[in-house]
């Protein structure tokens, strides 16, 4: 998987052409194994062998130092991100900017229309998330979401975001499937799966 640090410049890895037409042919099972996420009090349960990367990004709020886990299976893209926050206070402000962020990167317009962020969804599970040990913020949420992807492929995602109190500031953590289609059986397992140490 190749993860790039520039939000709006992201790659979506694992969708060539061909992988698109062959969406209809035989997958593989999804292989669930439990990882520790990198640099973070975090365990999670991820489909495929995960590859790891740290970069500075800008977020809006500055330059933050962006760890990032994931991999490709059964025609998706898992991953997880996340980040300190130095000051507390910021955690809800940032969870919010974080979010319109990646729904930036996803156009919902038709083409010729003037660009628009991705259209969210109304799925089952989506809502407050806050697993066990995250703070309570309004900005705790599942959502699932659908737009155009640089390549010009629909994608649809499905992600959360949280934050956990750390001695050092709060923690911010993002997690998302990016596939053709929501896969709600694959969703629930992986964010439940999301589990503070």
């Amino acid at each position: 998987m190749k993860i790039l640090g520039r939000l709006p410049e992201r790659r979506w890895p694992g969708f060539t052409g061909a992988a698109i037409v062959a969406l209809a042919a035989c997958t593989p099972a999804l292989n669930w194994r439990t990882v520790q996420v990198q640099g973070a009090p975090l365990q999670a349960l991820l489909p495929c062998d995960a590859e790891t990367a740290t970069r500075p990004v800008e977020l809006g709020l500055g330059t933050v130092q962006m760890n990032m886990q994931g991999c490709d299976a059964d025609y998706a893209t898992y991953a997880i991100s996340h980040f300190l926050v130095r000051q507390p206070e910021r955690a809800a402000e940032t969870l919010s900017y974080w979010q319109a962020a990646v729904l930036g990167q996803l156009n919902s317009a038709a083409q010729g229309e003037p660009a628009q962020s991705a259209r969210p969804l109304k799925a089952a599970g989506d809502g407050a998330f806050r697993p066990r040990g995250a703070l309570n913020l309004p900005q705790s949420v599942r959502i699932t979401f659908e737009g155009v992807g640089p390549q010009g492929w629909k994608l649809t995602g499905q992600a959360v975001w949280f934050a956990s109190l750390e001695p050092e500031g709060v923690r911010v953590y993002h997690a998302v499937i990016y596939a053709d289609k929501p896969r709600a059986q694959a969703a629930d397992t992986f964010f439940a799966g999301l589990k503070l140490q």
